[in-house]
């Protein structure tokens, strides 16, 4: 299917509205295919022989090759490759490092019309995309661009390093230059002065509708670091049970190392230019946490689930290693997945051009120690998440469901302890029980 990262045609369009498609690619944070000689299924159209069809891909590769010499500014050498030797005419594109990206329209810049990706489709970039588009390279080196702070003071990271039994160097850290030289980001996020914040929610249920409890935290990236650990923990409730062999057998809602990996990983690959603060929210089902920003140097969310790694902020990381925060680089993702390892509700990574958030589910959460094998089921505990009370009627009507189907779905929710009724009005109301 079509997607944030490939597109079927089943013709070459006109030069226009394929140039546009080409650029939204070269714009994104992640490049992508198009396939030509596909309909919308990805299945290859039919030629009236293999002649026709190699004749075809022979006259869109000459037509590609001399638009990539020179339809795009800034130069685009090696970032298209044009296959037309395989069964489907392949244009893979890299996601481009001097964006933004312009075509040329009968000889002259389109300078106006800038195109990025959205969904399974290109449209044309509002002022702000513009805006985040060009500021891609000063994300990218946003740690060592020098600040006009002087006076900065490290109290938390040098009873850090004090613990640790480590000299606090700021010019080890390459903070400065030289010690009359001018202080960097990187040095003011990691002192005591450092301007940005995160946040942690806590609500009651499974949506935002009811807060308990909130936070901010401040100063030292370090700080913030350990007092959000810190209150995520207070919130990381034990369930114990005892084992067929007698064996006590304990564990929290969220695995605590799964917690440190996430929340060290929100700060470090944070883009530091937004602004926007580090998000953490806890419900009664899941730990959501949000770092501002797209993923760094052009990743995809199952590149990261493979191991795949890139520094965004590589003196914010080096100093955050150097006082014991970062264990395996590049691990922490998969670690998270092995934590999970044989429950039913594994993490989630959800990335886009401005967020990228990591969701630990509660392992003690009855729904989700549930696994649900009928995704209507899912569906209705859905449905009835925001606590509401509803009849047959209504959930049938909502989902749209046949009454007996209906029925038939309650009994089973009810059956595995999920669902409750209360008679209101002498018609039974259903609600979902929200306790482990």
């Amino acid at each position: 299917m079509e997607s944030l990262n490939t597109e079927y045609k089943e013709e070459m369009p006109e030069p226009k509205n394929m140039k546009a498609e080409i650029i939204s690619f070269l714009n994104s944070p992640t490049g992508g295919h198009i396939y030509l000689g596909v309909n919308d299924n990805g299945k290859p159209v039919k030629f009236a022989t293999d002649e026709l069809r190699i004749e075809k891909y022979k006259e869109w590769a000459r037509l590609l090759n001399h638009w990539i010499s020179n339809a795009f500014k800034p130069n685009i050498a090696g970032l298209i490759f044009v296959n037309p030797d395989a069964e489907i005419f392949t244009i893979s594109i890299r996601s481009g490092l001097n964006k933004p990206y312009y075509y040329m329209d009968e000889e002259k810049l389109n300078n106006k019309d800038l195109y990025i990706r959205q969904d399974h489709s290109n449209r044309l970039a509002s002022d702000i995309d513009v805006t985040r588009i060009r500021q891609t390279p000063l994300m990218n080196s946003f740690d060592s661009e020098l600040i006009t702070q002087s006076d900065l003071a490290f109290s938390y990271a040098q009873l850090t390093f004090d613990s640790l039994n480590k000299e606090f160097d700021i010019i080890d850290l390459e903070f400065k230059k030289h010690l009359r030289g001018t202080f960097n980001n990187a040095a003011l996020i990691v002192s005591d002065a450092n301007p940005h914040t995160a946040k942690l929610a806590v609500y009651k249920g499974l949506d935002a509708l009811s807060f308990k409890n909130k936070e901010q935290f401040e100063e030292s990236i370090a700080k913030q670091i350990d007092e959000v650990i810190h209150s995520i923990h207070l919130n990381n409730k034990m369930k114990v049970t005892i084992g067929s062999t007698g064996k006590r057998i304990e564990y929290y809602s969220y695995p605590e190392e799964a917690i440190r990996e996430a929340v060290v990983n929100a700060f470090v690959h944070k883009d530091y230019t937004l602004a926007s603060d580090i998000k953490i929210e806890i419900y009664d089902d899941r730990l959501a946490i949000s770092s501002p920003g797209s993923l760094p140097s052009g990743l995809t969310a199952d590149d990261v689930k493979q191991g795949a790694h890139a520094k965004r902020n590589p003196l914010i990381m080096n100093a955050l290693d150097q006082m014991g925060y970062i264990e395996n680089e590049g691990s922490g993702i998969r670690r998270i997945y092995s934590l999970y390892k044989g429950f039913a509700r594994q993490p989630d990574l959800i990335a886009t051009h401005n967020l990228v958030t990591v969701i630990l589910y509660n392992r003690n959460y009855r729904l989700n120690t549930v696994v649900f094998n009928n995704n209507t089921l899912i569906e209705i505990i859905d449905y009835l998440s925001d606590g509401k009370f509803a009849s047959i009627e209504d959930i049938q009507e909502a989902l749209t469901l046949q009454e007996s189907y209906t029925i038939e779905l309650i009994t089973s929710l009810r059956k595995k302890g999920l669902i409750e009724s209360e008679a209101q009005d002498s018609t039974p109301k259903y609600y979902l029980k929200h306790r482990s």
